[in-house]
């Protein structure tokens, strides 16, 4: 399976291996194909540089972040082991305050992440049967039905489920074990049980979900601001649904979506080169919605097993979509819908734990 993105991002996948050291390094020029989005060329990472920085943070434990060096072969780009600053601070305008406590949190680990959400594409190359809006659910935003968009219509098991299945294509361990399921992937599949083939999530090393604080880490390429681009240009609460400057080029959300899905790729990568990781589709993570707790942590949410804490399995979906408000596209934000749910605008994109 190739992931693939559109012509102004992409990559070359499966042909054309690039690294991208961030401070002074010449970025390679991806191909434009005939009749695709404009000239990759144009699309720079956004977001200062970051060449590595330690600080004891907050919760007294020392806190080193790598470079932030872009390395991507194929549409997926490696993410090295380290510490970053989850949570937002007490200043950061609509910050959730039991939901976003700000904690040193250690990653032992390298990944690789999926350089740009899963599209309907992707989907297709592994799956037959393609996700379609259940008619009990509001359509918002709208869905960009083209390949290259980004994948909706997939509840949390069939997320997980087609992580098996890729893994299984590609020679790979599958990280789930999904027990009492009904229905069809690609059609509403639900599962009683879930159990990992592996002692945590981290330790196995076919596809799967990443966890919120992969997520995060990925997303914020070692900034500190509500976006990585940079911070809420507002001090006022009450106008979180209007635009965004740190915004407009990286995401697509409530102001400048015309509400509806976009192609992915479109917008400025953080400088991991990573796309859409704001607006566009929010993104399934394998985490349980459970209340923070204070840190340092360590590879935390090990487990993915299934909870009835609020009366319901929930899961943390992350980025907000493209008809979110701004105050729900930063970094620290999170949502929780029912992970039997193929909630408005979510889709998901994969990771690989690395040795």
């Amino acid at each position: 399976m190739t992931f693939h993105l559109p012509a102004r991002a992409r990559t070359g996948f499966e042909s054309v291996a690039f690294v991208v050291l961030l401070a002074g390094c010449k970025q390679a020029t991806p191909h434009a194909e005939p009749g695709g989005p404009r000239d990759a060329t144009a699309l720079e990472p956004a977001g200062p540089a970051v060449s590595g920085w330690e600080e004891t943070a907050i919760d007294g434990v020392r806190c080193v972040h790598p470079a932030v060096v872009a390395d991507c072969t194929a549409g997926w780009c490696k993410i090295p082991a380290g510490c970053f600053i989850m949570g937002s601070p007490e200043s950061e305008l609509w910050r959730g305050e039991r939901t976003e406590l700000q904690t040193a949190t250690t990653l032992t680990h390298p990944f690789e992440i999926a350089q740009h959400e899963l599209t309907w594409r992707d989907w297709a190359e592994v799956v037959s049967v393609r996700p379609e809006k259940p008619a009990a659910v509001l359509e918002e935003p709208r869905t960009c039905a083209e390949d290259d968009c980004p994948l909706r219509y997939a509840n949390w098991f069939e997320a997980l489920q087609f992580a098996n299945a890729l893994s299984t294509r590609r020679s790979l361990p599958p990280c789930y074990e999904l027990s009492g399921c009904t229905g069809e992937l690609g059609r509403g599949l639900t599962c009683t049980g879930v159990a990992l083939t592996a002692p945590s999530v981290y330790a196995c090393t076919g596809y799967r979900l990443p966890t919120e604080a992969e997520w995060e880490y990925a997303a914020r390429a070692g900034t500190r601001t509500a976006y990585y681009s940079g911070d809420v240009s507002t001090t006022d609460p009450t106008a979180e649904a209007q635009a965004e400057p740190n915004l407009d080029a990286i995401a697509w959300y409530s102001t400048n979506s015309d509400n509806a899905t976009h192609p992915v790729g479109q917008k400025q990568p953080n400088r991991w080169l990573l796309f859409d990781l704001l607006g566009n589709g929010s993104e399934w993570t394998s985490d349980q919605a459970l209340s923070d707790t204070p840190g340092p942590h360590v590879d935390p949410a090990t487990d993915v097993a299934l909870t009835t804490q609020f009366n319901q399995d929930a899961r943390v979906t992350k980025g907000g979509n493209a008809a979110g408000y701004r105050s729900a596209l930063r970094a620290a934000s999170r949502n929780y819908p029912p992970s039997n749910s193929v909630a408005q605008g979510v889709g998901f994109r994969l990771v690989r734990t690395l040795k």
